[in-house]
């Protein structure tokens, strides 16, 4: 999947899935001039996808059911499960994880959220400054930090 980009007009709440980041620029400079109090600045940065974290899960889904079975037979079922070797436990994790990401998408109820990185400060120019002076003005400056949106 290629980058996806958004913008902030208080580095803190990132809105859009923009192509590049000079799309996401020019929404947010759109925005930010739509703004009662526009913001002196505006932030861009690259959409980072969550983990859906649906990986992994196959140990505990057999211990779960092998605690159950001791629960309703006893004794008899200690053994249940016990000694599945790692290539059953490997085929058994990619099988769950395809089964939970088809679940979650017919649902609708992959995340929503998401990370940003790489995120770059812009300037706003104000509607009085002239178009030579405003693209000098826009130059970036870098933020390093990482965000979860």
């Amino acid at each position: 999947m290629p980058a996806r980009y958004a913008y902030s007009l208080n580095g803190e709440n990132y809105i859009g899935a923009f192509n590049s980041r000079e799309e996401a620029l020019t929404a947010g400079l759109t925005d930010a001039h739509e703004q009662h109090t526009p913001p002196l600045s505006i932030f861009i940065g690259r959409r980072v996808e969550p983990d859906p974290h649906i990986a992994g899960h196959a140990r505990t889904l057999l211990r779960e059911i092998a605690w159950q079975a001791h629960d309703e037979v006893g004794s008899p079922a200690a053994q249940y499960l016990n000694h599945v070797n790692d290539d059953a436990i490997a085929e058994l994790d990619r099988d769950l994880e395809t089964l939970l990401l088809n679940w979650l998408r017919r649902h609708d109820m992959l995340p929503k959220f998401f990370n940003v990185d790489g995120i770059a400060e812009y300037p706003v120019p104000t509607p009085s400054e002239s178009p030579s002076n405003s693209d000098q003005d826009r130059a970036p400056r870098e933020v390093t930090q990482s965000l979860g949106i």
